[in-house]
């Protein structure tokens, strides 16, 4: 009950949260859920840029461009094991119609197994990128949204979905521990500096770091240590104990909610840290004067350590403590929770008998997603590529917003001036999410989940990107061009190419 009075857009609203999000991906960028920040279509190429920046810095060390300016780019996306969208839907036929999705369109993965949702959106501002022969530096800012619930026991996700008037679950005695949600929404302010480690012609190393200033906008947590529980009846829960931690800091529910959302209230640093290992990296390649035949190395290995840092919430912030509470709340279906402090003061009068009972701080601090990254870029010959990537989250604090294990294969065609990728990805080990993503010059468009798209399977979560950047080769690649200008090689030699 707690979690649905603080989160009711994540659990006791997730058959609206979800429709929401399939048909307006594109707009919730700060008030809704998401995840799929790593772009498995974008991220990997030798073309990245910005927009792969946050997966290895070390990747614009010895691109293949001279300087990236970068105008804009954005992603959102949604992933769940628990709602979703039954294949051959129409979603996006509807949605350009105007017509209304079915209820029936939409539905939940009635399993004993536990819940979980991640969800990841930014937007991403002008950034620049330069690239010399030894040294490379970048900076970004953007936006950034990030949600996650763990360990929702399937009863408690059912309860919230359909009330607990649910009959089938009346009755009976339930219980659920370790239960996590977080959401994260802050600005970043970014640089990076990377360099050449190590050159001998067939051994190519590079490393780089990016630090972070992260301006904290809104945040969320919830941790749901124990919780035993029985609906007798739609208006009676017996909660036979319950130790919950909650806390936020959150535009209250006055006019100007909106305009507080964007105010700072806390602050706080990250840091990513990448390295990149090239076997026989060819030269010819990264040279804007040559016709770039061959392959640009034999293959590459990334690693990086991502988003280690936090934000300290100093302002607006309230933590709530429930310690070996129980309580028989009687007309739990009459209840009316409108706002932070109609919740707070009704849970506390509930379990402590007074409206303030359960406060505890007026400050916490949220840990950034962090994760290890490794990956494997092999080229295959004729401008075809096969990569293969792993994350895996960093247990660094339960006080922390969680980023999804994932596994990424993607086969890519690129070439300076068109690419396009096709990358099968698998979330938490559910369900493989096949992908595409387009660029042409400096604009590229994509997804990792083409099922609300098509509708071919049923779809558990939704995701698009999109971006545009100016690149400049260098004297003999012009700017922004994906073909070699004609030039004599003598000029070349003139300019110190």
């Amino acid at each position: 009950m707690v979690i649905k009075t603080k989160s009711s857009f994540l659990i006791s609203s997730y058959k609206a949260t979800i429709k929401l999000w399939l048909l307006v991906v594109l707009i919730c960028i700060t008030r809704t859920n998401s995840y799929s920040q790593e772009m498995w279509g974008a991220s990997n190429s030798n073309y990245a840029g910005q927009m792969g920046l946050e997966l290895n810095p070390a990747s614009i060390v010895g691109a293949p461009y001279k300087w990236e300016i970068h105008v804009l780019s954005m992603d959102a996306a949604l992933l769940n094991n628990y709602m979703y969208l039954t294949k051959r839907s129409r979603l996006v036929r509807k949605s350009f119609a105007g017509e209304t999705l079915e209820e029936d369109r939409i539905t939940d993965r009635f399993t004993k197994s536990d819940k979980w949702a991640y969800s990841s959106a930014f937007l991403k501002y002008p950034g620049f990128i330069w690239v010399g022969k030894k040294y490379s530096l970048g900076f970004h800012a953007s936006t950034r949204f990030e949600l996650s619930a763990q360990k929702v026991p399937y009863h408690f996700a059912k309860f919230m979905k359909e009330g607990f008037e649910y009959d089938p679950l009346q009755q009976q005695n339930f219980e659920g521990d370790n239960t996590t949600m977080a959401i994260l929404n802050w600005h970043e302010i970014g640089v990076t500096a990377g360099m050449v480690l190590t050159d001998d012609k067939t051994n190519y190393l590079t490393g780089a770091i990016t630090l972070n200033y992260n301006y904290g906008l809104n945040a969320y947590f919830v941790n749901l240590n124990d919780f035993k529980y029985n609906s007798q009846y739609d208006s009676l829960l017996i909660v036979n104990n319950i130790n919950l931690q909650y806390g936020y800091s959150w535009p209250d529910d006055a006019e100007n909610g909106a305009s507080q959302a964007l105010q700072r209230k806390g602050k706080g640093y990250s840091t990513t840290v990448g390295f990149q290992y090239y076997k026989n990296r060819n030269e010819s390649f990264y040279n804007p004067c040559s016709k770039q035949k061959g392959i640009p190395y034999d293959y590459k290995v990334g690693v990086s350590i991502m988003d280690i840092g936090y934000v300290k919430y100093n302002k607006n912030a309230r933590t709530f403590k429930f310690d070996d509470l129980s309580t028989d709340w009687y007309g739990i279906d009459t209840v009316q929770l409108d706002g932070s402090a109609t919740t707070d003061s009704v849970l506390g009068k509930e379990f402590y008998g007074v409206f303030l009972g359960a406060r505890d701080k007026r400050e916490f601090t949220m840990l950034t997603p962090g994760a290890i990254n490794v990956s494997l870029d092999k080229p295959l010959g004729n401008n075809f590529y096969a990569n293969v990537a792993i994350i895996q989250r960093l247990p660094l604090g339960k006080l922390a917003v969680k980023r999804a294990n994932q596994v990424a294969l993607t086969a890519r065609y690129e070439t300076r001036k068109f690419e396009v990728a096709l990358p099968i990805s698998v979330y938490e080990y559910f369900k493989p999410r096949v992908g595409l993503s387009l660029r042409y010059g400096g604009f590229i468009i994509g997804s990792d989940m083409l099922g609300p798209f098509f509708g071919l399977t049923d779809s558990y979560g939704a995701d698009l990107f999109f971006g545009y950047s100016i690149r400049h080769f260098g004297k003999c690649g012009g700017r922004n061009k994906g073909r070699v200008k004609k030039v004599k090689i003598e000029d070349c030699f003139k300019s110190g190419k």
